[in-house]
């Protein structure tokens, strides 16, 4: 997958959470073309330009799309914010360049994240690897079994999380089968469960989820991170990471259930829970992970990384 570090430095870091930021917009973040990467100026310790970059306006981190010629090394990323009038940015950094304060720690922590990712994983998209393709340090640590994957399949989800969630124990948070079929309950019981793993199985066979970074709640605008991520399990295993183009992570409110946004949802839950919709969504670039645009919903899991 291409890495993107969102929550993760609120750990590193100790930082509180984002309770007392005022602003109820969310914004398009566009990043450089491919076209237009090589000409992006690097932007030096200490620049003006990088001044806006604090704990509450950054975003996320991601890699550079490729490699310039005739540069000294060094990985170039992204720094991904908004501005002081609220609009969105991106300077690109040489991760190496010894940056001083909060974006130094954060471009030091998330090196250390990337160091065990290989360049296939930091693709947008990106197959999930078959177990017998990985050797696994420890076996997963879960509260129950699942009703709709496989423990192979839970392993190939365990593999594709952030490194600092990979090691974590799986609990069944809320499920239709145990807790019936309800919005709200999924809401009460997810409360506080800020890094959770949605799982959905339709009519047609097609199983699928979304990893998110935020309690599901109510919200008043889309929430989360950089770190999120779209997969499908069945027919096939895929993963859909954050491509940069906005930040409409996951939003809950009282009548659906959406994770990403821009011209469709990757994952749409009406309030019933048993219908939804998935369509080609800009903020994972991903295409419709359901076995139909509009499907009936089978089962649902939503499973916390405690």
């Amino acid at each position: 997958m291409e890495e993107v570090f969102g929550s993760f430095w609120r750990d590193v870091l100790g930082d509180s959470d984002d309770e007392d930021d005022e602003d109820e917009s969310y914004v398009r973040i566009r990043r450089p073309s491919r076209d237009d990467a090589r000409a992006v100026p690097v932007s030096a310790p200490g620049s003006d330009e990088l001044s806006d970059i604090t704990r509450k306006s950054f975003r996320g981190v991601v890699a550079a799309s490729e490699a310039r010629e005739g540069t000294t090394g060094g990985t170039e990323v992204d720094v991904l914010y908004r501005r002081r009038d609220g609009t969105a940015a991106s300077a690109r950094v040489r991760a190496e360049d010894g940056h001083d304060g909060f974006l130094g720690k954060v471009l030091k922590s998330w090196t250390a994240a990337m160091a065990d990712e290989t360049p296939e994983e930091r693709r947008g998209a990106s197959a999930l690897a078959a177990t017998s393709e990985r050797v696994t340090k420890s076996e997963l640590k879960r509260s129950a079994s699942s009703d709709i994957m496989s423990a192979e399949q839970m392993e190939t989800l365990r593999e594709a999380l952030p490194a600092m969630c990979r090691m974590r124990e799986w609990t069944l948070t809320y499920s239709t089968k145990r807790d019936g079929i309800s919005l709200k309950s999924l809401y009460r019981r997810s409360s506080g469960k800020e890094n959770t793993v949605l799982v959905v199985s339709d009519s047609g066979g097609a199983i699928f989820g979304a990893f998110c970074t935020e309690a599901w709640k109510l919200h008043s605008r889309y929430v989360g991170t950089g770190e999120s991520f779209v997969f499908s399990l069945a027919p096939e295993g895929m993963k859909y990471a954050w491509s940069g183009e906005n930040d409409y992570f996951m939003l809950g409110a009282a009548d659906s259930l959406s994770v990403g946004g821009g011209s469709a949802h990757a994952i749409r839950l009406e309030e019933d829970l048993l219908q939804g919709s998935s369509g080609e969504c800009e903020t994972f670039d991903s295409p419709p992970l359901a076995s139909s645009d509009m499907f009936r919903v089978s089962r649902i899991e939503l499973w916390s990384l405690d």
